[in-house]
């Protein structure tokens, strides 16, 4: 092992948010339960890429800790003889921001391990993400290059977005469930939020057969307020910006020794969005109306990411799917890290080079080594059963040119 330390960055919602103006102070977000009588503190303005402001003037909202249900039991079984680092970072602020943060961070891990007696200053690192922490080391990347970093794991990423969060933004649902009309309004001041809009091909389409393009914000439903809402455009051509710049690492441009140290691990078999249908003009009077009925939702993903976004490197470096086992059907995207098979798999990576070898007894483990388009049939029946939009193969009723990604397995 080369590293010198371990560097965790969790995902969207996993770091509590924290009001620090009060006495005592006051946990405004936490995603396994929030103070719904004061989510609208969330909201915020004065948004740029370089950062964004509390919207009330007495509020002052920091990341507080790592949330411990999701993250705890895997921090605590971590297997390094090496100093373990979580970056917790305030996820409603754009991964530009975060990933400037993390620069800062390794710094100061840097200049403290030089400071500390028995250590040398840190010179290598192993970073291991979640989900949205994707985006915060890409972002960091970019800048900075690889070389501080030796090994990277990359869970459950949303690498090219999810349509949660646009089913989080339209209607409360999504990755941020129980909420609704609350979360709504709020969420749409969230650049790191809405640069998880998907940017996969196929994710949308409109009945005419053209594509959908959510970052621009004329494909929005028109009964979102966003002529008269200019915080949303603002919000939405940062996203862009972000995920479709050059403020992202392209793990594709890396060079293949680079590559070779970096591993992505998904999971697959549950119910998860992959393309939805926009009705352009004239539903229910609402223009672009995202109709989520006849929405393709199926097991080609985690619950919240399709493979169609966390496989998308497949061919480029090394994807491991995990799927069903008797021992192993409980743990989704938010959730995954809890997975004994995915701690193994993480340990190995670190521990080994070239030796490395994902498989688990039972072959419940896999390497993925493809994604096709595929697209389903249009059967008779003139609405959708239950069954058919929320489980097993999902069948549209209505011929609206939707595709999706099936993942090859090796």
């Amino acid at each position: 092992m080369t590293a010198d330390a371990v560097i965790f960055i969790p995902g969207i919602k996993g770091t509590k948010l924290v009001e620090t103006n009060r006495t005592p102070f006051d946990t405004i977000w936490s995603g396994i339960q929030s103070n719904f009588e004061t989510i609208e503190d969330l909201e915020l303005t004065g948004i740029s890429a370089e950062g964004a402001f509390d919207k009330k003037i007495n509020n002052i909202i920091k990341p507080g800790e790592i949330e411990e249900l999701a993250y705890g039991e895997f921090m605590q079984d971590l297997d390094v003889a090496l100093p373990k680092f979580i970056f917790n970072y305030d996820w409603r602020l754009s991964a530009q921001t975060n990933g400037h943060r993390l620069h800062e961070f390794i710094q100061y891990l840097i200049e403290k391990s030089a400071a500390t007696e028995g250590y040398k200053p840190f010179k290598k690192f192993h970073v291991i993400t979640h989900s949205l922490g994707n985006f915060i080391l890409r972002t960091y990347l970019a800048k900075q290059g690889m070389g501080l970093i030796d090994k990277i794991v990359f869970t459950v990423p949303p690498f090219r977005g999810s349509l949660d969060i646009l089913s989080a933004a339209l209607i409360g649902e999504g990755f941020f469930p129980n909420v609704k009309s609350t979360i709504r309004k709020v969420i749409r001041t969230m650049p790191g939020a809405m640069e998880l809009l998907p940017s996969y091909e196929e994710y949308a389409r409109f009945d005419s057969g053209g594509k959908v393009n959510f970052f621009n914000p004329k494909h929005w439903q028109s009964n979102v307020p966003m002529e008269s809402d200019e915080k949303l455009k603002n919000v939405l051509a940062i996203a862009k910006r972000t995920s479709s710049g050059d403020a992202l690492q392209d793990l594709a441009t890396l060079s293949a020794a680079e590559r070779k140290r970096i591993l992505v691990i998904v999971r697959g078999g549950f119910d998860t969005f992959q393309a939805v249908p926009v009705v352009k003009t004239g539903t229910g009077n609402v223009d672009n109306f995202v109709d989520w009925e006849y929405a393709i939702r199926n097991k080609q993903g985690d619950g919240r990411v399709p493979h169609a976004s966390s496989c998308c490197y497949h061919d480029k470096v090394k994807t491991i799917m995990l799927e069903d086992a008797f021992w192993f059907r409980d743990y989704s995207h938010g959730f995954v890290l809890k997975d004994e098979r995915l701690q193994k798999i993480v340990h190995r990576f670190l521990h080994k080079g070239a030796a490395f070898d994902h498989s688990i007894p039972g072959g419940s483990v896999k390497q993925v080594v493809g994604l096709e388009l595929v697209k389903p049939p249009v059967p008779d029946e003139p609405h959708p059963t239950d069954d058919d939009l929320f489980g097993g193969d999902t069948k549209p009723v209505k011929n609206y040119r939707l595709q999706y990604w099936h993942v090859k397995l090796q």
